[in-house]
């Protein structure tokens, strides 16, 4: 259970870095050419793991494809499109605040859908934890939050990304009770891959990766190689084996990652709210794993 939670963390400190990345990757590819790059290179990877690991690429059946599509077109289709279009409106701090309301929206989710059971004391850890998230990225005055209250395109972008991973995080939950979890990520992977083509083809894909700069494609191996092909199957394993509450839980330290990379990267100051408010998102994942 603890390499689970371990794996899970790491996976999550790869989504962290994905907004740094991703904002060097955009930059010379464009939010549809990125998201195509990001992820054909991570399906290769994962088809060839799935391989290694069975000795042939398994079969499914009809219905188990249905689940699988579901999963490519939330999970790494409409996801990526919006959050990859949507860091381009906002600046990185309140896209990770945005993105950290997601376990709300899946521990609602699981409990209406899924039947999953969530104690007072997990609602209390979900809401420590996003308190804890939101101390980081106010770095203690809550009043920058409130600032052009007037959400705008980014913002709805963002919350795109929301809604749509919560769709893929109970879908999984469903599909992972037949379907094994590299099986489930190699292949969601390679739909997805396939049907963000079409628009990077459409929005210039060659002559952009002509026109790109090296850490642009640098930054695009890195998503595919962490944040893709890790964290797909990393993910489903940490659903299949402690439940979509408390991956999506553990996923509140994603803004905490974003701020630390932020410091290291940017060099920002790391400040007094950041601690704090990391040792409280850590609290409210205690709260919400304890037995």
């Amino acid at each position: 259970m603890r390499l689970t939670y371990f794996k899970l963390i790491a996976t999550v400190f790869f989504w962290g870095t994905n907004f740094a990345a991703g904002k060097i990757a955009v930059q010379s590819l464009g939010p549809y050419s990125t998201a195509f790059m990001r992820f054909v290179i991570g399906a290769l990877l994962l088809m060839a793991y799935l391989y290694k690991t069975n000795g042939k690429i398994p079969s499914l059946a009809p219905k188990q494809w249905g689940l699988v599509f579901i999963s490519a077109l939330m999970g790494v289709f409409l996801y990526n499109l919006f959050f990859f279009s949507g860091i381009q409106y906002m600046p990185t701090v309140r896209a990770s605040l945005v993105i950290a309301f997601a376990p709300i929206t899946i521990t609602l989710g699981s409990w209406l859908f899924l039947g999953e059971q969530v104690s007072v004391i997990k609602w209390a850890g979900i809401a420590l934890s996003i308190f804890g998230a939101a101390v980081v990225l106010a770095r203690g005055d809550f009043s920058s939050l409130l600032s052009n209250t007037t959400w705008g395109l980014g913002e709805l972008l963002i919350m795109g990304c929301v809604l749509s991973w919560t769709v893929y995080t109970l879908i999984g939950r469903v599909a992972l009770k037949t379907i094994p979890a590299l099986s489930l990520s190699s292949f969601s992977t390679l739909i997805g891959a396939v049907l963000l083509f079409i628009p990077a083809l459409q929005h210039g894909l060659i002559e952009r990766l002509e026109q790109s700069s090296w850490q642009a494609l640098a930054a695009v191996v890195y998503m595919a190689m962490t944040a893709t092909a890790l964290g797909f199957i990393w993910y489903y394993e940490a659903v299949q084996k402690i439940g979509a509450t408390k991956a999506a839980v553990v996923g509140n330290l994603t803004p905490v990652f974003a701020a630390i990379i932020a410091v290291t990267l940017l060099g920002e100051e790391l400040t007094l709210t950041t601690i704090i408010g990391g040792v409280l998102v850590l609290a409210g994942v205690l709260l919400t794993t304890m037995k």
